[in-house]
């Protein structure tokens, strides 16, 4: 089974594997970007395609991430290349994790890992069904397809607020040593970013000692918050004033960030709201929007998909640089989108705008 996503959604096929219940590899590729899954009786049960020994995405995680540092990775390679054993072997052997700190890092690996793979333009796939392909692979658990694209969704979904709730500039947080006395336990990653926000940190370099995925870590940020166990302070710089540094042609420029009345910000939101609502409305007519009995088309259920998929990226994309990109034709060199992003939104009648000041969009 092949094709591209012009045919089937890359979610309707990993909905396929999980009911029909099949085993073997799935293998996914967009542009310069590749993902491998393999199913054990419909369940993901790893990423790490062993047949090629340049790469191992476990690993990269357990790097990105400062789960392991360059002494630890050194000493890894070293006892495998005289082992010959799996570096899963090695890390619970050698007790680099304890056994649930492993288990943990293994499903978050496969949930972001998931996650991308959804988030990805003009995506190819092929799934070889055989027992032999995963008969020698690894695994730290088993994983139902669905919870994991249900909560691949959510995140896809709330990152713009909780972006906006953390910006990556003008913003410190700090523990404020509160107690936490509610029903709901906190956390394991709730109780690291605590001991993170020890003292004062901006928001990079809190994401830096995290040591979790990036989602994660602002969602623990987001329930210390709702908790009271957390307070925001404005990073004042140069004097007293806020500023937020970016890149922009090759040169760094220097923006002062000017308080805003919280009043102005609710009524722009709110009319921001309501000219996506009518634009879209104008632009698609009501049959692209409601179908019959108030059934969604497959044509407006794609488009509305493909808006949801454009916003995250732009939000990634100002989660990485500070800035929302000048085009959507931006988001190629970073990585986030292939090179067909311009091509399609040109097909859903996409219209991408910064506000005056950038520091908004406007996506119709």
């Amino acid at each position: 089974m092949e094709g591209n996503l012009n045919s089937f959604k890359i979610e309707e096929i990993l909905q396929l594997i999980a009911v029909q219940q099949k085993t073997g590899m799935l293998s996914v590729a967009a542009h310069d970007k590749s993902a491998v899954l393999f199913f054990r009786d419909g369940k993901i049960i790893s990423t790490r395609d062993r047949r090629t020994k340049t790469r191992d995405p476990f690993r990269e995680y357990l790097t990105r991430y400062g789960c392991l540092g360059n002494e630890d990775i050194t000493r890894i390679t070293q006892i495998i290349a005289q082992s010959k054993l799996d570096m899963l072997d090695v890390l619970q052997s050698e007790g680099f994790f304890d056994e649930k700190a492993l288990a943990r890092h293994w499903r978050n690996h496969i949930q972001e890992t998931l996650h991308d793979v959804l988030t990805w333009d003009q995506c190819t796939y092929k799934f070889v069904s055989s027992d032999d392909i995963v008969a020698g692979v690894k695994s730290l658990g088993e994983f139902s397809v669905e919870p994991l694209l249900m909560e691949s969704m959510r995140r896809i979904d709330e990152f713009p607020a909780l972006l906006q709730m953390f910006p990556a500039q003008g913003i410190k947080i700090i523990a404020n040593g509160g107690t936490y006395e509610g029903e709901e336990p906190m956390s394991e990653n709730e109780k690291v970013m605590l001991s993170v926000l020890k003292t004062a940190r901006p928001m990079r370099e809190i994401l830096a000692r995290a040591n979790m995925p990036t989602y994660d870590a602002y969602e623990s940020l987001k329930l210390l918050r709702e908790k009271g166990l957390i307070d925001i302070q404005e990073d004042l710089r140069e004097g007293g004033v806020a500023t937020e540094t970016h890149v922009v042609g090759g040169k760094v420029v220097r923006r002062k960030i000017r308080r805003r009345n919280p009043m102005l910000l609710v009524a722009a939101s709110f009319v921001f709201f309501a000219c996506v609502v009518v634009g879209a409305w104008q632009k698609s007519g009501p049959v692209a929007l409601v179908a019959r009995d108030g059934v969604l088309h497959a044509d407006a259920a794609a488009r509305n998909r493909a808006e949801q998929r454009v916003r995250w990226m732009l939000e990634t994309y100002k989660a990485e640089h500070g800035v929302y990109p000048e085009t959507l034709a931006d988001l190629v060199p970073s990585g986030i989108a292939g090179g067909s992003i311009t091509a399609r939104a040109a097909n859903y009648g996409f219209e991408y705008r910064l506000t005056r000041d950038g520091s908004g969009f406007t996506l119709l």
